[in-house]
């Protein structure tokens, strides 16, 4: 199944891997009157003690440059095999993705399948870059050619159970998920993922329940997390979750990754309260800190997308509602011009009618008048002609 796969794609896609391959992965509903109330295009709804930015770690960026450099150059060597030419390329894309080029990484992990074309790992990101870009069918087949090829890549287990979410099939994307929970029960965010799907598919009553009762099993002290599974879970609010990451006594790289998953978090609550421009800022938010390497930033281009376009359908229905109303009303008019022009005419017709029976009924009684005066006349002429006899 992997060989037909990696065929199918790099059939599809070997004449692009040039700077045009930025554009093979790229993507392109809520139709109520007042979804977008304000639109998404008004003031921004984010509280600024609530608005933290951080600067671009550069020192972290010239290191992955001066890696690339380093792993580009040992692809010039000519002993290496296969596999070592797949292994560095696919380190190429992780580092390209990172440094978010994702075109040049998607190269690259297509590059290592041309070397190995059982390599999984390319195929689990390539399965992130197909689901961030909504193409859900290529991206269910390349995670099973993942844990087809090496059952061992339980992340294929994580990302499939998300790209399931985000096509509409929750149900079966908790099955991934809490397949890849079991594995770790400590990780608060398979906990706030395993949660998201939980809600879709039981409602927020009984996910949360769910929620609290797996996040009080976790054993071990973790760094960060909990805080975020303390907000999903209704026990502190967004703007004491910013201050813990306002607060915290960590490196500025640190605090990005942390503002990035935060700010995500809250925007999915803000979306499920129907606070969608709420939400909609708080994505723009997390795509601020520059943290392209983490699946919250990729899904948040794509939340972001889908509320755009949602936006644009309910504007496109309003439209054709208000056109609708506008037909509607000219045909209300022009009916009743047509009624009052038919009731004129009958109106007309009535008097037409009156007029003419009128005109019988005076013709008749004129007719009846020359009858009775003809029949005078006969009786007169009758009497005279008597007299005149006996005379």
């Amino acid at each position: 199944m992997s060989d037909n796969l990696f065929k199918k794609l790099w059939s599809k896609h070997r004449l692009k891997l040039a700077p045009a391959l930025a554009l093979i992965f790229l993507s392109g509903c809520v139709s109520n009157q007042n979804v977008f109330d304000p639109p998404l295009s008004s003031e921004f709804s984010v509280s600024n003690d609530d608005i933290v930015l951080v600067d671009i770690d550069l020192v972290e960026r010239e290191q992955y440059q001066i890696l690339i450099g380093q792993m580009t150059s040992m692809l010039g060597k000519g002993d290496l095999t296969h596999e070592q030419k797949a292994q560095i390329l696919y380190q190429l894309g992780l580092l390209y993705d990172r440094l978010g080029m994702d075109a040049t990484a998607r190269t690259m992990f297509m590059n290592s399948l041309v070397e190995v074309p059982d390599y999984a790992r390319s195929y689990n990101f390539l399965g992130i870059y197909l689901a961030s870009s909504e193409r859900f069918a290529e991206a269910y087949d390349a995670y099973d050619a993942v844990l087809e090829i090496d059952p061992k890549e339980v992340y294929a287990y994580f990302n499939r159970g998300i790209a399931l979410y985000y096509g509409n099939r929750a149900e079966l994307g908790v099955q991934d998920l809490v397949k890849f929970y079991e594995l770790d029960k400590n990780d608060p965010f398979r906990l706030a993922w395993l949660y998201i799907l939980d809600r879709e598919v039981d409602g927020q009553e009984i996910a949360r329940q769910k929620l609290i009762e797996r996040r009080n099993a976790i054993e071990k002290k973790v760094p960060w997390g909990l805080e975020v599974l303390d907000l999903l879970s209704g026990k502190i609010s967004g703007h004491d979750l910013i201050e813990s990451v306002r607060t915290a006594n960590i490196e500025p790289l640190e605090r990005a990754r942390r503002l990035c998953e935060a700010y995500f978090y809250m925007a999915k609550e803000a979306a499920y309260k129907g606070e969608y421009k709420q939400a909609y800022d708080l994505f723009h938010l997390c795509l601020a800190t520059n943290v392209s390497g983490y699946l919250e930033y990729r899904y948040a281009r794509l939340e972001i997308a889908r509320f755009e376009r949602m936006e644009q359908v309910q504007k496109a229905d309003q439209l054709a509602t208000e056109k609708q109303k506008e037909r509607e009303e000219l045909l209300k008019r022009q009916a009743q011009e047509a009624h009052k022009y038919f009731q004129m005419l009958n109106q007309k017709r009535k008097e037409s009618e009156n007029k003419k029976s009128q005109e019988s009924t005076l013709d008749s009684s004129k007719s009846e008048d020359t009858t009775l005066d003809s029949k005078r006349t006969q009786d007169s002429n009758l009497d005279t002609n008597k007299t005149s006899a006996k005379s």
